[in-house]
């Protein structure tokens, strides 16, 4: 008598449902009151957000970055409170650090070496010759720009003048 009853789901059932796999932008609905509403509305309205859409996208992806963030786990502190960081060097650049170590920092490890150059930023030096290197190569590209656009004016000029031809 009771083998063809319809299944009801229960209301409030304490097991969740198994959720079929979705597409990649899957849609999830939102339940604020009133207050809540204004105050997005208010966002959306200064033009802080186009929609209300793109506010709660924000508002979700901040949250899960900051929780993700806090969840992360800590690297392990020695007993002086120090970090332990792996730094990838070539072979030759590990002997000159080692090289270093030996004869002017009185035999102390590399990794000591390292640390000290890395807080008291002894390769700023480099750092700051890398840039002005950088800035130098970029203003040569521009002085090369120009003069490879007057030589194409002057080409222009010598054509219509009919010394040059194409």
């Amino acid at each position: 008598m009771f083998d063809n009853a319809p299944e009801r789901k229960k209301k409030h059932a304490r097991v969740p449902e198994a959720v079929p796999e979705e597409s990649e932008d899957a849609r999830i609905a939102l339940r604020c009151n009133r207050k809540e509403l204004r105050l997005v509305d208010a966002f959306v309205t200064n033009g802080e957000f186009a929609t209300r859409s793109e506010l709660m996208r924000a508002a979700l992806h901040a949250f899960l970055r900051s929780h993700a963030l806090s969840t992360a786990p800590a690297p392990p502190v020695d007993a002086e409170g120090l970090v332990e960081v792996p730094v990838r060097l070539r072979p030759e650049e590990y002997a000159a650090f080692e090289t270093y170590a030996r004869h002017v920092a009185n035999g102390r490890p590399v990794r000591d070496i390292l640390a000290e150059i890395v807080r008291r930023g002894e390769l700023e030096l480099k750092v700051n010759e890398l840039v002005q290197r950088a800035r130098a190569t970029v203003r040569e590209a521009v002085e090369t720009r120009t003069q490879v656009g007057a030589l194409e004016e002057s080409g222009k000029d010598l054509e219509r003048k009919g010394v040059v031809g194409r």
